[in-house]
């Protein structure tokens, strides 16, 4: 099993990309609250209010990314 880190948490997060906006999740600011223990991730995306139910999919997609790595529980 590979470690899991912040950087590799980050850099799989970085392939999620805005649909609105065209750039990565991590380059526009909006991923926050990295928390790892024991295998287990937590993170916070922040989002204006009305921009939310749109950008559900979105969610799904950052969540995917980061339950896809090794070592990831």
């Amino acid at each position: 099993m590979t470690d899991v880190t912040q950087e590799r948490i980050l850099a799989a997060l970085r392939q999620v990309k805005d649909p609105e906006r065209g750039k990565d999740i991590v380059s526009l600011g909006m991923v926050s609250g990295v928390q790892l223990r024991e295998g287990h991730v937590g993170f916070a995306i922040e989002v204006e209010p009305e921009r939310g139910p749109r950008l559900e999919p979105l969610r799904k997609a950052a969540e995917k990314a980061v339950a896809d790595l090794d070592g990831v529980l």
